[in-house]
């Protein structure tokens, strides 16, 4: 894709953070690179819409059981989930890559599969 100049004008605290997250990077990534990938992953996702449906039963009115649809341009995802608990205090240690993977969980996305990281 060809390249052109242009000229705008950002939030300061959005490319103090782009230019942050390129002076992490390997050197070969500017913060035009950074914000190039952020509007790529956007125009990705821009058309992505979800939908929820409670599956509760009558009984049971805690909206924990429900069912979710990802539509996508170029496919559909439907998903049964069964609970939904929200945990705010937590040990980091235990969520770790390592530790996940230990206990069987598999890492299905990721942003920075995406992005430079």
């Amino acid at each position: 894709m060809s390249r052109i100049k242009f000229t705008t004008t950002l939030d300061e605290d959005l490319l103090s953070l782009a230019k942050h997250k390129a002076s992490l990077l390997d050197g070969s990534h500017g913060a035009n690179e950074i914000i190039e990938q952020a509007l790529r992953f956007y125009f990705r996702n821009a058309s992505v819409t979800v939908w929820e449906k409670s599956i509760n039963t009558e009984d049971d009115n805690n909206d924990k059981h429900f069912q979710k649809l990802i539509l996508r341009s170029n496919r559909l995802v439907l998903e049964t989930v069964q609970d939904r608990t929200t945990i705010k205090k937590y040990d980091k240690e235990s969520v770790c890559p390592k530790s996940l993977k230990l206990g069987g969980w598999s890492k299905v996305w990721d942003i920075s599969k995406i992005m430079p990281h």
